[in-house]
């Protein structure tokens, strides 16, 4: 079996992206179809929006097979408290390129979004009660809450808070759920709310990490999102 290297030089002007920019940059790449389950990634360049890499990777494949495959060239942001942010990708025909001899690519990132996989979602019901004036949140399950990385599965648990004006004003949260990043939680959590407030009142939820609230005396945030009324 052929062995195939391809190098990740350098990339250039790695800046702006929604969460902020480029911070700590690095490259996964793979054939598509896969040869391997083998996971290829260069190292990270913190704080460096130009990286160069100087880094080579072999795939076991043949020539003869090589034609029908894609490289795809996946760029990361990473992030030591939550998932790395996947921030683009370059896509390379392999039938498009002389392979037999040394050769340079520039080739655009294209944004995309996250596979289903990696995206990290919470599923919730809200109802609201006008007679006795209250909000009812039930939060029932989230996925793919991974904790930060290298660390042990997270204990995760719920809180929501009530905003009223911008302003958080309430605040109520789930039993932790140990060691899972699929929590199923299934409670409900009620607020009061006038009817004359509905319309300026919104709610946040956000996924903490509990294993760190015993050691460092606050919860680490994993994700959050927000509802608005």
């Amino acid at each position: 079996m052929e062995k195939f290297y391809f190098p990740t030089p350098l990339a250039h002007d790695l800046t702006g992206s929604a969460q902020g920019g480029f911070n700590d940059p690095y490259v996964r790449l793979r054939l598509v179809p896969e040869v391997d389950s083998r996971k290829r990634q260069t190292s990270i360049h913190r704080g460096d929006p130009n990286p160069f890499f100087d880094e080579h990777f072999k795939f076991p494949v043949a020539h003869d097979q090589l034609q029908d495959k894609t490289l795809v060239l996946q760029v990361f942001d990473y992030d030591r408290y939550s998932r790395n942010d996947v921030v683009g990708e370059v896509c390379m025909p392999m039938d498009e390129f002389d392979v037999t001899s040394s050769i340079e690519v520039w080739g655009e990132i294209t944004k995309n979004k996250k596979p289903p996989e990696e995206r990290q979602e919470v599923l919730l019901s809200l109802s609201y009660l006008p007679s006795a004036e209250r909000l009812t949140v039930v939060l029932l399950k989230a996925r793919n809450l991974f904790p930060a990385q290298e660390r042990d599965p997270p204990d995760p648990f719920a809180k929501v808070y009530l905003l009223v004006g911008g302003k958080r004003v309430k605040k109520k949260k789930t039993a932790a759920r140990k060691g899972s990043a699929n929590p199923v939680w299934n409670e409900a959590l009620s607020f009061n709310v006038p009817a004359n407030s509905l319309s300026i009142a919104a709610l946040e939820t956000c996924a903490f990490q509990v294993a760190f609230w015993y050691i460092a005396g606050e919860a680490c945030i994993i994700n959050s999102i927000s509802l608005d009324g």
